[in-house]
């Protein structure tokens, strides 16, 4: 219990003067944020705000120009080599008609664990996997309702199915920090309802989830903690008080009148 409260006042992201750009295009500028352990966060912010940057740095896809992050106390890259950070993106690179199975796209989300294995076993396709892994797989695709669905053509599976079957591969990584950007876009009621039991029950057992979302009313609802983001952190807390309609509206306004003033200039980029 000791070592528990100790990881969880240890804040899961900590950002310091973080800048990250497209080209010249700032898409964050001089970013610092504490998101605290253990909880479910929000980040909202309007189109062009950062927000999928943010993840996308976090995760390691993208480098900063300048700034530091940690992930639990310690430098990020080391706690992406350790499997700790599981991401879910809001564009999946995933050629849906190709011959998959679901059980194959969750199975993929084990493949940072098993190369962590020592021996030959790190070399292993993940078609190969251990019954270890393909139980958490299996494991996972019952966290989201998928299960029987596991030899299943990817091909067939509605949008609702797709963002199952990709939020049960990012539960598959079994990491403390889930990052999700957009997970509920263009999927059906039962499918929504479904993934954000999946992530407070996530939360509830003491991973921290970070989800970028344009659902408002949802995350006052739903969230522990909030950031409102436009290229700057515009502020961080409690949900209800952070994600007003007020809040929203005049940080909403300001991206707007920032963009319309660059809108001619050739280095300008839509970052979402």
């Amino acid at each position: 219990m000791e070592a528990e409260q100790r990881n969880q006042a240890v804040p899961a992201v900590e950002i310091a003067d973080l800048s990250v750009a497209y080209d010249s295009a700032l898409a964050l500028d001089k970013v610092d944020l504490a998101l605290p352990a253990g909880q479910l966060i929000a980040v909202a912010g309007p189109n062009g705000a950062g927000k999928s940057t943010l993840l996308r740095t976090l995760v390691g896809s993208l480098k900063p120009r300048s700034g530091r992050v940690l992930i639990h106390g310690e430098d990020a890259e080391r706690q992406r080599r350790s499997g700790q950070i599981a991401y879910m993106p809001q564009h999946e690179q995933v050629d849906w008609d190709f011959p998959l199975s679901v059980g194959d796209v969750v199975l993929c989300g084990r493949y940072g664990r098993m190369r962590m294995e020592g021996g030959w076993r790190r070399f292993l396709l993940p078609v190969m996997a251990s019954d270890r892994h393909r139980d958490a797989a299996r494991e996972a695709l019952q966290a989201v309702d998928m299960e029987d669905n596991i030899d299943r053509p990817i091909e067939t599976l509605s949008g609702g199915q797709r963002k199952r079957v990709l939020l049960a591969r990012a539960l598959a990584q079994d990491a403390r920090l889930l990052l999700l950007d957009e997970p509920l876009v263009g999927v059906d009621r039962r499918s929504e309802e479904l993934i954000m039991r999946v992530l407070c029950r996530q939360r509830d057992q003491g991973r921290t989830v970070v989800m970028v979302t344009h659902d408002i009313a949802g995350a006052r609802r739903d969230a522990d903690f909030a950031v409102l983001i436009n290229r700057r952190v515009v502020g961080a807390g409690d949900p209800n008080k952070l994600l007003s309609d007020d809040m929203i509206s005049r940080t909403a306004t300001d991206a707007w009148l920032s963009n319309r003033g660059k809108r001619y200039s050739p280095d300008l980029l839509e970052i979402a």
